[in-house]
């Protein structure tokens, strides 16, 4: 018997007392809190017939030419050149991977959890060597005169001219000395959560001070996420993504979800995860990831993810290098100022034709692409904290 997890129960749009597993179909007894309406159709068949749907509405447009000037016009595009790459690259993977299992493709096991069975691929490789540098870090917090209210750039200015050069030389001045001390307070004695809350209500979530905020975090405690979707709205996730740092390795674990039945149980593990983790680390998760999670935890009923800080590294990132790069997408991140070019790395827009071809075949060579996009999108994650680790230290 499975067991239901304790929470809040957000009402799903549909609820479903039968979860397939790996070894079959089993019925959940649920409390009567859980009671809700069912559709009478199984969602078996109602993964069944969104399967057969997945790659027939695109969300892109494919642009000819490669017209440069054209895709500034259309928001979610793929260049001709890279959608004729990918159609070939995924015929080529057809051909190569024909009758093979999932583990001779790309490895990996199954594993059952309390809401169904997942499949998991782990790997590792080396992380980037800055560390965390969490009392330089609270030095720099220390200095920030503008986190005590009331005070902006210009008083700023005047203050340290008259010799204030840390909040704690101004908690006995008359004017800011209750601001100051209750701030002083939280940079003493509060949590890494309560400082970054400091942080955006003076500054914003862009500021270099929420980054230092979370230096104050053990690496232990942070977790990256990042998800592999068949769509922008209220489709099923087919890929969780998380990664952590470990004695000088960047750990990745990917939870794919071999049949659209299944995804319950591998959006249970992740949201296990981001529950025993402090900080989430994520590249435009607050507008996308964590909000698709929200929604497809409501879907199945699931407790709502309420990590105890996020850190979206998008508006840090636009902060601090929009006046020299062209835009702040994950790639070009990555070519301009981590220095990495992707070799035949799959457009995000296409992973739902990929995860379809899996469907329908049975062959597990088109989901090598999708599980190598979602890996590297994690490591550059990485790569970009050290990166911002640097910058917003030197602010």
């Amino acid at each position: 018997m499975a067991r239901v997890r304790e929470g809040p129960f957000v009402s799903p749009k549909i609820y479903l007392t039968n979860f397939r597993t790996a070894t079959g179909t089993f019925h959940r007894i649920l409390p009567k809190r859980f009671h809700v309406p069912v559709v009478s159709e199984p969602f078996g068949k109602v993964a069944a017939r969104l399967a057969g749907t997945i790659d027939r509405q695109r969300e892109y447009t494919v642009i000819r030419n490669d017209n440069i000037f054209r895709s500034g016009f259309i928001d979610r595009h793929i260049f001709s050149s890279d959608y004729q790459r990918a159609t070939e690259l995924l015929r080529h993977l057809l051909d190569l991977h024909q009758g093979a299992g999932l583990g001779e493709v790309f490895g990996g096991q199954a594993e059952e959890g309390a809401l169904g069975g997942t499949w998991i691929v782990r790997s590792s490789e080396p992380a980037p060597s800055s560390a965390p540098s969490p009392r330089a870090a609270l030095e720099r917090l220390h200095q920030d005169l503008r986190l005590v209210r009331g005070i902006g750039p210009a008083l700023e200015t005047r203050l340290r001219r008259r010799g204030y050069g840390v909040i704690g030389e101004l908690c006995w001045n008359r004017r800011f000395g209750p601001a100051a001390r209750d701030v002083f307070e939280v940079l003493e004695e509060g949590s890494p959560t309560d400082i970054a809350r400091i942080c955006i209500e003076r500054h914003g979530p862009s500021h270099p001070g929420v980054f230092l905020a979370t230096e104050l975090y053990s690496e232990a405690d942070h977790l990256y996420l990042d998800l592999e979707t068949l769509g922008l709205f209220s489709r099923p996730v087919v890929l969780f993504g998380l990664a952590w740092l470990r004695a000088g390795h960047v750990e990745v674990e990917q939870h794919l979800v071999t049949d659209l039945a299944f995804e319950c149980g591998a959006l249970d593990a992740a949201l296990r995860e981001i529950e025993d983790r402090s900080l989430l680390i994520s590249f435009n998760g607050r507008s996308f990831d964590l909000p698709y999670l929200v929604e497809r935890a409501a879907f199945y009923g699931l407790p709502a993810p309420r990590p105890t800080h996020h850190l979206d590294l998008l508006p840090l990132a636009r902060r601090c290098w929009r006046d020299r790069l062209p835009n702040c997408r994950l790639g070009t991140i990555e070519s301009c100022v981590l220095g990495h070019v992707r070799e035949d790395d799959l457009p995000s827009a296409m992973v739902p034709e990929f995860y379809a071809a899996f469907q329908r075949s049975g062959n597990p060579g088109p989901l090598l692409p999708i599980l190598r996009h979602n890996r590297e999108d994690l490591v550059s994650m990485v790569r970009i904290v050290a990166a911002l680790r640097e910058v917003c230290h030197a602010a």
